[in-house]
């Protein structure tokens, strides 16, 4: 199994402080191109009351790069369909951990 490693992982971007707003941990499928490049295809969900959502239509519309607090991960914009609706979010992805959360954000 391939790991990847440290010199993998040296982003050219300026350390971010930290997520705005609150992580969810989510279980998603992913999809690595020949050349390493992810992208989420489907995730699953748990709320409050312990029932799982499945979210298996996503439009990726940007991949950003970014370090928080030295920790290195990918920011994905998405947009979500579910029960009919489009949803807009953010799925963030730590490479160094493979782990993957939904990103909620506070409304203004």
């Amino acid at each position: 199994m391939l790991l990847p490693n440290g010199s993998d992982l040296n982003y050219d971007q300026i350390n971010v402080e930290s997520p705005r707003g609150r992580q969810r941990e989510i279980a998603c499928h992913s999809w690595t191109t020949a050349s390493g490049t992810v992208r989420p295809t489907m995730f699953k969900i748990m709320d409050d009351e312990g029932k799982v959502h499945t979210f298996d239509h996503i439009n990726v519309n940007l991949c950003e790069k970014k370090i928080y607090c030295g920790i290195p991960s990918l920011e994905y914009n998405c947009d979500v369909c579910f029960n009919g609706l489009t949803f807009t979010l953010t799925l963030q992805y730590f490479p160094e951990r493979t782990k993957w959360y939904l990103l909620e954000r506070e409304l203004k």
